[in-house]
């Protein structure tokens, strides 16, 4: 709408201004409304484009190569999974074994450990019962794998875990007799 048409209508100045005033604020809100609805058309556009750009960056993917793919990934962690679970498994049956044998007063555990049958042990369903049966069995019939340890100290003097101690140093070491009286522990001599 233009002035020169409503002063052509014969109206009144004030009138003409008012008029002219109420249009430009519908053409000023009708104008910000258009720059809107562009920028959002270009923001659109631009979306549009950016997923246009990655499905064709799918376009030549091989989906049963992508099948393929994860079936192996999700193969190689089950492998790893149960790898996991089996050296849990034979961390406790280690354990276990350890414990027993150390119970039993077993002088070497590595000597033990080679007389028992380890898979047939691991395999069994009662592993606790089996390895202690297993073991009483081999204190059985070898005797000298079982019983009291005797430990060397740093000046090479074999120490007791039980029983009758006796020096080992020199035969006439009373620093060692004096200590082992005073413990009062038995050193093996008389008098």
């Amino acid at each position: 709408m233009e002035r020169t048409f409503l002063e052509g209508l014969k109206l009144e100045k004030d009138v003409v201004d008012q008029i002219i005033a109420e249009h430009g604020k519908t053409i000023t809100g009708l104008k910000k409304s258009a720059d809107d609805l562009k920028a959002e058309k270009e923001g659109l556009k631009t979306q549009l484009d950016d997923v246009t750009k990655k499905l064709d960056g799918f376009k030549d993917v091989d989906l049963d190569a992508l099948k393929g793919e994860i079936e192996k990934l999700n193969s190689d962690i089950a492998e790893k999974d149960t790898k996991h679970k089996q050296e849990l498994a034979d961390r406790d049956f280690a354990a276990l074994v350890k414990e027993s044998i150390t119970g039993a007063k077993g002088k070497s555990e590595k000597a033990i450990m080679a007389l028992l049958d380890i898979e047939t042990l691991k395999n069994s369903k009662n592993q606790k019962e089996d390895i202690a049966s297993a073991i009483k069995a081999i204190s059985e019939s070898d005797t000298y794998l079982f019983g009291e340890t005797q430990e060397t100290n740093a000046s090479g003097a074999k120490v007791s875990s039980g029983g009758t101690h006796t020096e080992s140093g020199t035969p006439d070491d009373s620093f060692m007799a004096a200590a082992l009286k005073g413990a009062g522990l038995e050193t093996g001599k008389e008098g």
